[in-house]
C-alpha cells in the first residue's frame, strides 16, 4: 500500500526548549490513522508542521512523495492537504452555505482570490451544496453559522476542510466538547464523509479512536511510542503505562 503521508526525523524546539524528538511516522493512502497521547505531547504542534504553519527544526515531511518540509500553508493546501481544529473556525455571520463556498473558493483560488471570484460560479456553488448535503447541513443552508450548535460548528468545520477536494486530511480533536451521542455521530459522519480519504485525527476520546482508527499513533514527550492497530496499542503494556493506564479496557 502506498504511503500518503511520511514524516521522517521531525524535531521541533522553541529556543532551547525540545517539543518533537525525531518523530518518524506513515500514514498510508485511505486509511484512517489516529494520534494520541497525553497534552503537552507536541500532537497539535506536529499538525502545524505538517500543515505548512510552522517550520520543523529538522526532518523531512513528505506528502505524497513530494517534499513539503519548507512549503507554505497555501502550497501544501494546493499539494491536497486539509486541516480542522480543535475550535471550530466558522465565520459567525457568514451563512452555513457561504462558509463553504468561501472554501471552495479559497482552494482554487486563494484566499487574495475569493473577493474578486465571490459571485457568478454555478461550479463553485454546486460543490458547495455537494459538501453541504454530504455533512447533513442543506436545511441549515442559509442560517447564520454562529447560530449553529456546537456540534452543528463542528459539523461545518469538517465540511470546511473537505471542500476544496483535498486527499489527506487532518482533523484536530473533531468530537471535543461532545457528550456521548454527539462523538458517536460526529464519528459515523467523519467516516462517511471521509471514505477513500487518508485521515489522521488527534482525539482524546478513546471510544472515537478505537471505533474509528484502522491504525494508532502514540506520541509521549515528543516522540512516537508505538503504532499499531487499535487492538495491539490497547494491549501495549508500555501504552499502558505512558498513557492509557493500567485499568483501560479492563
Amino acid at each position: 500500500m502506498s504511503v500518503a503521508l511520511q514524516l521522517r526525523g521531525i524535531e521541533k524546539r522553541f529556543g532551547a526548549t525540545p517539543i518533537l524528538r525525531g518523530v518518524d511516522l506513515a500514514v498510508r493512502a485511505g486509511e484512517r490513522h489516529a494520534l494520541i497521547g497525553p497534552n503537552g505531547a507536541g500532537k497539535s504542534t506536529l499538525f502545524s508542521l505538517i500543515a505548512g504553519e510552522r517550520r520543523a527544526s529538522a526532518g523531512r515531511i513528505e506528502l505524497k512523495g513530494v517534499d513539503t518540509t519548507r512549503l507554505s500553508s497555501a502550497a501544501v493546501a494546493r499539494r491536497g492537504l486539509a486541516r480542522s481544529f480543535q475550535t471550530t473556525s466558522v465565520f459567525a455571520r457568514l451563512s452555513v452555505f457561504d462558509n463553504v463556498r468561501c472554501a471552495v473558493l479559497a482552494s482554487r483560488l486563494g484566499w487574495a482570490g475569493c473577493v474578486g471570484r465571490w459571485f457568478g460560479s454555478r461550479d463553485v456553488d454546486a460543490r458547495a451544496a455537494e459538501v453541504l448535503d454530504a455533512i447533513g447541513l442543506a436545511p441549515v443552508a442559509q442560517h447564520a453559522a454562529g447560530m449553529l450548535g456546537y456540534a452543528g460548528q463542528r459539523a461545518l468545520d469538517l465540511g470546511l476542510a473537505l471542500a476544496g477536494g483535498a486527499h489527506t486530511l487532518l482533523l484536530d480533536e473533531p468530537t471535543a466538547g461532545m457528550n456521548r451521542a454527539e462523538s458517536a455521530r460526529a464519528i459515523e459522519l467523519i467516516r462517511t464523509v471521509t471514505a477513500g480519504k487518508t485521515l489522521l485525527v488527534i482525539e482524546h476520546d478513546m471510544d472515537a479512536v478505537f471505533g474509528l482508527a484502522d491504525r494508532v499513533s502514540v506520541l509521549v514527550q515528543g516522540r512516537v511510542i508505538a503504532t499499531g492497530t487499535p487492538d495491539a496499542i490497547r494491549a501495549d503494556a508500555a501504552v499502558r503505562d505512558a498513557y492509557l493506564g493500567s485499568g483501560f479496557g479492563s
